[in-house]
């Protein structure tokens, strides 16, 4: 009967998973203050387990027994023997430490005074103080994940405004080489304009006076005759 089905497994898997859960509840049970409220239910579960483990190891004990007396009809070697009696040893003496430590937990227990009406009220007050912390605490880690969530937020605008920076920044600069650009046609206009008032500055000087009032009398003909052109 040796493999994987061999109900010896299945029995030793479930043995040491329970020892090993209630070995981790056995130390929270002894760091529990005496008067706390989950100490009692606490320490009649691991109670009852410990009497499972009992019973398990008891049984694959009476089977290795069996075994040992007719090797042949189970199939199995005496190294598997060997193997299998000294993981029970290791597994009884396991269980026989928890069952002491289990007794006098319940002894000291038992030996306690009761609870009077104010150390009820104290282990009340600190159950509830234990909660708030928890909530509390679940709360703040609640808050600084809404605090992160809005500091990413933030971020995108603030990378966002560089962007409308850096685009405002472009335009401007545009703008300035518009501006450039006007300026120096509005330079080559006015070096224009200059010229041509030198020029009629010029001809102004060699006509002399009469003859700018003849011009200036030319140009009242025409605007007289745009007149009366507009008024027809």
């Amino acid at each position: 009967m040796a493999g994987q089905q061999d109900p010896y497994f299945i029995v030793q898997r479930d043995v040491n998973d329970t020892l090993s859960s209630v070995q981790t509840r056995y130390t929270q049970l002894r760091s529990l203050p005496a008067a706390h409220s989950n100490r009692k239910p606490l320490l009649e579960e691991l109670q009852e387990d410990c009497s499972s483990l009992e019973y398990m190891v008891s049984e694959i004990e009476r089977s290795l027994d069996a075994a040992e007396a007719n090797p042949a009809r189970f199939r199995l070697s005496q190294a598997e023997l060997s193997d299998r009696r000294r993981w029970a040893i290791s597994a009884r003496r396991q269980t026989s430490v928890l069952n002491e430590g289990l007794a006098a937990a319940r002894t000291a227990a038992d030996a306690a005074p009761r609870l009077t009406p104010a150390s009820k009220l104290a282990a009340a007050v600190h159950e509830e103080n234990d909660r708030f912390i928890a909530s509390e605490a679940d709360r703040q880690q609640a808050l600084m994940s809404r605090q992160d969530e809005d500091l990413d937020v933030l971020g995108g605008h603030v990378v966002r405004i560089g962007e409308l920076g850096r685009e405002m920044g472009q335009e401007l600069h545009m703008q300035g080489q518009l501006l450039d650009e006007f300026d120096e046609e509005l330079e080559g206009t006015s070096t224009r304009l200059a010229a041509a008032q030198k020029k009629i500055q010029a001809v102004l000087d060699r006509t002399g006076s009469k003859g700018q009032l003849a011009i200036i009398g030319f140009l009242l003909v025409v605007l007289v005759l745009l007149v009366v052109l507009a008024i027809a």
